[in-house]
């Protein structure tokens, strides 16, 4: 597939792309298979844990917003304490700070949509029904990479696509026989993917030239930080616990240091591997946390989410397998 974010931009030795994140220290974490594995972990126990936020008194969304700034904090003095320096000067001398500010700020919101929708519907309709959503990016991905013409069409891979379209349709089936709100915030839940989507095909077209992954993922964790806040402002949301115990401040904790890994290394994936082969973090997400939301929280899944699980496989390995013979 070709990148063109990357042009011009991704180094070319293992040694190159350590120096080039300010992670030096992580070389066992150079690889894509990697990088995907940790991603998708944490992203499907991420959504464990804000399901589990109403029961520790929080809100899901002051969960999420406090957990964004400390995992942007926590990346930031991360970063300091590797000794790497930002990339704004080289940012300034090679582009515009109005687009960098733009690409940031969609950045952004594009990141914290579809973890608000996460966060608020997985309480209702379960962690497994969530994390089964996130499956789904990769085949949208691909899909918008062929239209946008950032990827030819390939049949096999094509294929995957109907593949995974066919088990979202099912999963849509299976929350259509949840009751009432459950309901409603399932459909909400179907629009991850698109959110997902988009910002992978976003932040490889927009990637500012000279500007290192780790810079950008402070970026769109800080813009959506002000974004998510000024709607908790707007809705009333509390921003603090019902009371400051232990078990609030441990989720808190574990979040953010999810947040902080997570995101340290997801525009590191990106680069390395491309939009496509990032999107597969959802489909990780998704088969861990089925797995979590029944051990957990004793989350059966039916008969529908279980055929979704299969096609949205199929797509996955439709889609992998055009990509080699491609």
């Amino acid at each position: 597939m070709s990148d063109a974010a990357n042009a011009g931009t991704k180094p070319t030795t293992s040694t190159d792309r350590r120096q080039y994140t300010g992670l030096r220290n992580l070389s066992a974490l150079d690889q894509p298979l990697a990088l995907l594995l940790v991603v998708g972990g944490f992203l499907a126990v991420s959504t464990i844990i804000a399901k589990a936020a109403p029961g520790f008194g929080w809100h899901p969304l002051a969960l999420l917003q406090w957990s964004v700034f400390g995992g942007a904090l926590g990346l930031f003095v991360l970063t300091r304490l590797t000794g790497r320096k930002p990339s704004g000067e080289r940012l300034g001398r090679a582009g515009s700070r109005s687009r960098l500010f733009v690409y940031l700020t969609v950045s952004g919101l594009l990141f914290i949509a579809p973890n608000m929708i996460a966060v608020v519907a997985a309480p209702v309709v379960g962690a497994g029904f969530v994390s089964l959503s996130f499956a789904f990016p990769l085949v949208l991905t691909y899909a918008f990479a062929v239209l946008l013409q950032i990827e030819k069409f390939q049949a096999l891979r094509g294929g995957g696509v109907l593949f995974g379209l066919a088990g979202g349709v099912l999963l849509a089936l299976s929350g259509a026989n949840l009751a009432g709100e459950a309901s409603l915030w399932s459909v909400f839940a179907l629009t991850i993917p698109v959110f997902l989507a988009t910002g992978n095909i976003y932040r490889t077209l927009r990637w500012p030239v000279g500007a290192k992954p780790v810079d950008l993922a402070l970026g769109m964790m800080a813009t959506g930080f002000v974004a998510l806040t000024v709607f908790n402002l707007l809705a009333d949301v509390p921003m603090v616990p019902v009371s400051f115990s232990d078990q609030a401040l441990a989720l808190l904790a574990a979040q953010t240091a999810i947040f902080t890994v997570q995101y340290g290394l997801y525009f590191r994936l990106q680069q390395t591997a491309g939009p496509v082969y990032l999107s597969q973090i959802g489909s990780v997400a998704a088969v861990i946390g089925l797995v979590l939301g029944y051990l957990v929280y004793g989350e059966v899944p039916n008969v529908e989410k279980l055929a979704a699980v299969i096609l949205v496989g199929l797509g996955i390995v439709l889609v992998t397998l055009g990509r080699r013979r491609s």
